[in-house]
């Protein structure tokens, strides 16, 4: 059976901060080290069986280039996705990021920096099941059945002293020091199930009663994510805002 896979992107800097450190992957789109975000969405369709694939990288390091370190992933990622599949897609994510810590670490040891790096939350589409991978915080969620469920793995842990908790996993750690070691893991799809990979922007501005009532009230994966986008800039917008919401249509053809 195939699935048509309906996507939109957005990506705003949002309303305090000066640059913007976040960066996707979006069926062979991302943008720029040095950007302001998507002056226009990213919207189309796919189908399950060409293995499409999302992503969301939010850069970290504030002058260290957070930025440069998510568009070095984004770009990464471009590279060895498109060298095709010589394995099954789970040794596939594992393979990719570390190929694209490395390039990162590769670039922090050329400019002499004292440390860079972004997350990753990806999505592939194999004929039968998603995968899911991540490092980082940044998440994953699916939406079926009228449940929303977070299906990625937050690397952090807690500090009392700190409002947000340090990453244990990150994109940018040097393998001598630190293994990374990211959360792979695959379900099944079925029509309907919505998917949203997102940064921080979004879920440190809205909560997941409010994802929950605008991805059940969305028309479509264009509405769940314009809704959501604008949610969180009325909230105050105060990080930069990515996100990625799919949606499995059966396409009646290959029933």
């Amino acid at each position: 059976m195939k699935y048509n896979i309906e996507y939109k992107t957005l990506c705003s800097k949002g309303l305090l901060r000066k640059i913007n450190q976040d960066n996707f992957w979006c069926i062979g789109e991302f943008l720029e080290s040095k950007n302001d975000g998507l002056t226009s969405p990213i919207i189309g369709v796919t189908d399950s069986k060409s293995t499409p694939a999302f992503a969301v990288f939010d850069g970290m390091g504030g002058e260290q280039q957070g930025e440069i370190a998510a568009y070095i992933a984004a770009e990464c990622f471009d590279f060895v996705y498109n060298k095709g599949f010589k394995s099954d897609i789970g040794q596939f994510l594992d393979t990719v990021c570390r190929e694209m810590n490395g390039a990162i670490c590769k670039h922090i040891k050329e400019q002499h920096l004292s440390s860079c790096g972004t997350t990753a939350a990806i999505l592939m589409f194999g004929k039968t099941d998603v995968y899911i991978c991540n490092i980082g915080d940044s998440r994953i969620y699916r939406f079926s059945e009228n449940k929303l469920t977070q299906i990625s793995c937050d690397h952090n842990e807690s500090d009392i002293f700190s409002r947000k908790p340090s990453l244990t996993q990150y994109l940018g750690i040097p393998e001598t020091e630190f293994v990374i070691e990211p959360f792979i893991t695959k379900a099944p799809y079925k029509n309907g199930d919505k998917y949203l990979i997102c940064s921080d922007g979004l879920t440190d501005m809205v909560t997941e009663e409010e994802i929950i009532k605008t991805m059940a009230e969305a028309a479509n994966q264009s509405d769940c994510a314009e809704e959501l986008l604008n949610k969180a800039l009325e909230a105050g917008g105060y990080d930069n805002i990515t996100l990625i919401v799919c949606e499995l249509r059966k396409n009646s053809i290959y029933n």
